[in-house]
């Protein structure tokens, strides 16, 4: 066999390889340069949450809230008629709690909405809210007031008792998710329209608050609602006289609580918190003073 029949092949392979070489280059060159593309995004992202968080977290500590009416001189004020708030509730504990607290004595919630939001498989919860509905709609009808409109949403448990820590992420991303729909859907009604957001939201403890709380904040760094809307104000959980609770420390370590109050001394003094005393044994009375949750 010649020489020329031989180098024939060898020159073809010697240019297919060559052309596989080049192209693994380029592919190589495309993939590190998308690799830094996304770094450059992420660390851009990185920035972008960072300052606004820090903006965000420097209004809410300008921004000066009510203090309980037996720790401040000036009488408390007539709410106003126009509001869409949001209570979390959690285990029975929590929910009782939060309701003790709403039982303040005020009659009148023309032009209010209140939601609630519950965990699922959470039935006990949800019949407490329906007799503190019943009470509070026949408590406004003998003062020939308006009981105002409420409703419930329904999100996924973000962790069960004694559920393991592997599944815990999955469970809280999925609850997380609903959470969204939920501060995104606006109540039905006169109201809904005036209001579509939030302007309050108030929980006490349950796993659940947190990530409502780190919801409302995450809306607010990405401009999806105004930074005025969805405050978020947190009660500890009267039950916790000296340390909190580990809602609490994560709101409180993160900032995502626009207010946070306790109910007992030790704890405040242990903080650096405003102690909104026992809140929890409020009552409607006629001679009530409106609590500081609203």
């Amino acid at each position: 066999m010649s020489s020329r029949a031989i180098s024939a092949p060898r020159r073809t392979a010697v240019a297919a390889g060559g052309t596989a070489g080049l192209a693994l280059l380029c592919l190589s060159c495309r993939w590190k340069t998308l690799m830094l593309t996304c770094l450059a995004l992420l660390v851009a992202l990185a920035v972008f949450v960072t300052a606004r968080h820090a903006q965000i977290v420097a209004l809410r500590r300008a921004t000066r809230w009510p203090r309980p009416p037996w720790l401040s001189r000036e009488r408390p004020g007539r709410r106003r008629s126009a509001q869409h708030y949001l209570f979390v509730l959690g285990s029975g504990g929590h929910t009782k709690e939060m309701l003790m607290m709403m039982d303040d004595g005020f009659r009148d919630f023309a032009g209010c909405h209140r939601r609630y939001l519950i965990s699922s498989g959470d039935r006990v919860s949800h019949h407490q809210l329906e007799d503190y509905e019943k009470q509070l709609a026949q408590l406004c009808r003998a003062a020939d007031s308006s009981p105002g409109s409420y409703d419930t949403r329904v999100v996924a448990r973000a962790r069960r008792v004694h559920q393991s820590l592997w599944t815990t992420p999955l469970t809280s991303l999925l609850s997380i998710v609903a959470v969204f729909s939920v501060l995104l859907s606006p109540p039905p009604g006169p109201t809904g329209e005036r209001l579509p957001y939030p302007t309050q939201i108030f929980s006490n403890g349950p796993a659940t608050g947190f990530f409502v709380g780190l919801a409302a904040h995450l809306l607010k760094i990405f401009y999806v609602v105004p930074e005025d809307s969805m405050r978020f104000v947190y009660i500890e959980s009267w039950a916790r006289i000296s340390t909190l609770s580990l809602t609490g420390r994560l709101l409180l370590y993160t900032d995502v609580a626009d207010a946070f109050y306790v109910q007992h001394q030790e704890l405040a003094a242990a903080h650096g918190l405003v102690n909104a005393g026992e809140m929890v044994f409020n009552s409607r009375r006629a001679d009530a003073q409106p609590s500081p949750l609203v």
